[in-house]
């Protein structure tokens, strides 16, 4: 069942992220589309929409070095997520 909520859909990401984390194999553009969508989650935008029409072509003129800074912040972010949400789901 795919999740419509912002707080549903941001659930999905993080076991996304979790898996891409963890994964043997590099996953480069899981790890940009979750960067992708935390960002708007963290902007207060509509993810259903976001994840709609979302497009890798978006990461075109960001250089490297943002991408690698961006995605540092999100390994802090879904640390944060994660512990909130096993907090919230009584996992603690």
């Amino acid at each position: 069942m795919v999740s419509t909520s912002n707080d549903g859909i941001m659930s999905e990401y993080l076991v996304k992220y979790g898996v891409a984390k963890t994964s043997e194999r590099e996953r480069p553009t899981d790890l940009l589309e979750t960067l992708y969508i935390s960002e708007r989650y963290q902007a207060g935008d509509d993810l259903k929409s976001a994840r709609a029409n979302y497009d890798h072509s978006v990461w075109n003129d960001v250089p490297s070095a943002e991408i690698d800074r961006r995605l540092a912040a999100l390994d802090v972010f879904m640390g944060e997520l994660a512990r909130n949400r096993a907090a919230m789901w009584g996992l603690n």
